[in-house]
């Protein structure tokens, strides 16, 4: 007898509004990046990856943040994101 295989439906975040609440959760816990990473089963690099992104011009973030957090489509990549800090 075959189960059917349930697909979970992808969403997406916007990064910079990810990237805000992981850094909540990091000064709010007092967490080292480690610590947050483990909880949320990533690399501490990645971490560090997230939290770089708040680093971007205040201008930036505000346009960023106007886009909200759309978990339908993906409004903007992170990718974009680092290369603007650039």
């Amino acid at each position: 007898m075959d189960i059917p295989v349930r697909k979970h439906k992808k969403t997406y975040r916007n990064p910079l509004v990810y990237a805000r609440e992981l850094n909540d959760e990091l000064v709010g816990n007092n967490l080292t990046r480690k610590q947050l990473a483990e909880r949320h089963g990533i690399s501490s690099d990645r971490v560090t990856q997230w939290l770089c992104l708040l680093k971007l011009p205040e201008e930036t973030q505000k346009q960023i943040e106007t886009l909200g957090d759309n978990w339908e489509k993906q409004l903007v990549t992170e990718r974009e994101l680092r290369r603007i800090r650039k």
